[in-house]
């Protein structure tokens, strides 16, 4: 894996990078007590840049071996971050954290198993239930933070989306479980 210092300048992997310092810096906002509409901003921002990388990256033909490490990475601080918050400011159930963070632990844990084995970094596409689990979680973050910081929000919609997030959640931990094993069971290098 070859990783140049100018793909780091890229627009691409500049919007990853955004999202990950942003994930990182959360914890001081919250503390401080940012208002809350700039909160909503900068998870709204946070959201469109993860819309943003891979269209852009793709677009403009600026796919770089950085930001297929660096846009799962910035998408799992910046998601697991909020989630952290929102529990320990007891705004989201254990059940619902646990379930992610332990699902982001086991696909991490594969991917390590995985590169011990084969001694080479090995990269996954993410599949169609992985974008489809990280794109409801951040959809359901920035209406949450809408429901508790600016306008209650109707009680469905939130129980719905917390349902579906448990659901595609769970679908992609198995998928990848599925994944990781297929590729243990078999050389996945040709």
């Amino acid at each position: 894996m070859q990783i140049n210092k100018k793909d780091f300048l890229n627009i691409p992997n500049l919007l990853s990078l955004y999202r990950l310092i942003l994930g990182l810096f959360f914890p001081f906002l919250w503390m401080k007590k940012v208002p809350s509409h700039i909160f909503l901003f900068l998870i709204g921002t946070a959201v469109l840049s993860d819309t943003l990388d891979g269209n852009t990256a793709r677009l403009f033909k600026q796919k770089t071996e950085l930001g297929k490490i660096l846009d799962p990475i910035a998408d799992k601080v910046f998601i697991n971050m909020l989630f952290i918050l929102l529990y320990l400011d007891k705004k989201i159930p254990l059940e619902l954290i646990f379930l992610i963070i332990i699902r982001d632990i086991a696909i991490l844990l594969g991917g390590i198993i995985l590169f011990l084995k084969y001694k080479t970094f090995l990269y996954f596409n993410p599949t169609f239930l992985g974008k489809a689990s990280t794109v409801f979680q951040l959809l359901f973050l920035f209406f949450q933070f809408i429901n508790l910081f600016i306008k209650p929000l109707n009680r469905i919609l939130i129980f719905t989306m917390i349902q579906i997030i448990i659901f595609l959640t769970l679908l992609s931990g198995i998928h990848y479980i599925f994944l990781f094993w297929k590729f243990l069971r078999g050389s996945p290098i040709k």
